[in-house]
């Protein structure tokens, strides 16, 4: 029982954001952004979002993520905050 409501309470974290796929910049730079689906969602959960993406990419090829640059857009609460986070792995 308690598993469930576990699984129900993170899939309705994870409906908060939205994540794209990682993509390489002009400068040689991983990027990936993440959007908030509403505008009461705190910018610290859209930021994690992007940060764990990140994370994961890396941990998926061997190697750490080392952030590079975090770039936010939007207000909370007036419009939807987007993050986009700049990174490399080594």
């Amino acid at each position: 029982m308690k598993r469930s409501i576990l699984l129900a309470a993170v899939g309705v974290l994870a409906a908060c954001t939205a994540v794209t796929d990682v993509s390489s910049r002009r400068d040689g730079h991983l990027t990936v952004t993440s959007r908030a689906r509403w505008n009461i969602v705190p910018w610290n959960r859209v930021k994690n979002a992007g940060m764990k993406q990140a994370q994961g990419w890396c941990s998926k090829h061997d190697k750490t993520m080392h952030a590079v640059g975090v770039h936010t857009e939007g207000v909370r609460g007036v419009t939807r905050q987007t993050v986009e986070v700049v990174f490399d792995c080594f």
